[in-house]
């Protein structure tokens, strides 16, 4: 019998596009929505917007109490089929849940909610998301902190109340392992992003790769595939080859 680990191990260890009916044959059996999450997550990962899109819709149907995570991932899709309207209205949704990913609470809805103001250019959207944030940073001076504080460091950062040095390089998580591969992924996209707002396209295009191309351990928060996006776009290499659209 083969163990939910090991089917992890391989997916780690392969291509997506060569995982793509690892967890789903998993789901059939099991039915734990789980595992149909982690297949969305190959979905996500070789470019299947539609299909994941399915998934995530099937997976809000199916839970009896709802995740900001799940309507997050649902506005993913949106967004990279380029339906930006509903994007963003589904990650507005995210910030009602009942359940959040965070325990401080639904702070990364107001997150991607700030990158999607930066992307459509709607100052509204951005400042409101701003204003919001302030909520979660609740520290007068940083250095209160000599390990990763988690998500509300990326609140911090995005304040500039966080210089991207102590943001990157010197606040680690304390975990270890998988953990602070997750650490660099997000902080590395954050950090790309406040490139981007500065207008250093060259810059954000290395951290945006920097965040999702040594590792897919990292591949269960957003900011992988995210930044996978934003490299793509700014680079116009096509990252999905065989599913992309």
């Amino acid at each position: 019998m083969v163990t939910n680990l090991e089917m992890w191990d391989k997916f780690m260890n392969n291509l997506s596009s060569e995982c793509l009916d690892l967890f789903l044959d998993e789901y059939k059996k099991s039915g734990e929505l789980g595992d149909l999450r982690n297949h969305n997550l190959v979905l996500m990962d070789i470019g299947e917007w539609q299909k994941a899109k399915s998934n995530c819709i099937k997976i809000i149907d199916k839970e009896e109490h709802s995740g900001d995570s799940d309507f997050i991932d649902l506005g993913l899709t949106k967004w990279f089929m380029g339906d930006y309207k509903n994007a963003i209205e589904f990650w507005k949704r995210s910030l009602e849940t009942e359940y959040t990913v965070d325990p401080v609470g639904p702070i990364n809805g107001l997150l991607v909610l700030w990158y999607a103001g930066q992307q459509i250019s709607d100052e509204k959207l951005v400042d409101k998301s701003l204003k919001k944030l302030k909520q979660y940073w609740k520290v007068h001076d940083y250095r209160v902190f000599n390990e990763w504080p988690g998500t509300i460091a990326i609140a911090g950062f995005l304040l500039d109340k966080v210089p991207t040095n102590t943001f990157l390089h010197e606040w680690k998580d304390m975990g270890g392992g998988s953990l602070e591969h997750q650490r660099l992924c997000r902080v590395n996209f954050w950090v790309g992003m406040k490139c981007l707002e500065e207008g250093n396209e060259s810059t954000a295009t290395a951290y945006f790769r920097s965040a999702f191309y040594n590792s897919k351990r990292a591949i269960q928060k957003y900011e992988y595939f995210l930044a996978k996006w934003e490299y793509s776009r700014l680079t116009g290499k096509i990252l999905w080859p065989e599913y992309g659209k």
